[in-house]
């Protein structure tokens, strides 16, 4: 029994590492920065979330995932049609994702009172679309 289930963890992991083109170093960091992320928004709204927001964010991650997915497959089809891109696609995809992730654990941790240096505060509002 045990056999059969290290066999099927395998398959699930090699099957995964070949949908997400391996497993590099931005991937490890958008892992964590998700894990930070969600973390740090419990934290932030504590006393006002609810199981569907909880799950409702764990759906956005999950998509986010898919999303990296998605850019890995387009970038097999380009390369086996001839367009050698390096990892152009799914490496940019991953990276916006981060900037992504960083922005919302910058807001969480305004929102949980940390004293965020006043540079990144001002870029948060910028990004958010407040020019104060």
């Amino acid at each position: 029994m045990e056999h059969v289930v290290k066999s099927i963890i395998s398959i699930i992991g090699s099957f995964t590492s070949y949908l997400l083109g391996g497993w590099s170093l931005l991937l490890t960091t958008l892992l964590l920065l998700n894990v930070f992320d969600y973390l740090t928004g419990m934290a932030a709204n504590w006393g006002e979330i609810s199981s569907k927001q909880g799950l409702k964010g764990i759906i956005k991650k999950c998509v986010m995932w898919v999303w990296i997915v998605v850019a890995n497959l387009l970038y097999l089809v380009l390369a086996k049609e001839g367009f050698d891109l390096s990892q152009v696609i799914p490496d940019g995809v991953v990276i916006l994702f981060i900037i992504n992730e960083i922005t919302s654990l910058g807001e969480n941790s305004i929102k949980l009172g940390i004293n965020v240096p006043e540079p990144i505060k001002k870029a948060l509002l910028i990004m958010k679309g407040d020019k104060k």
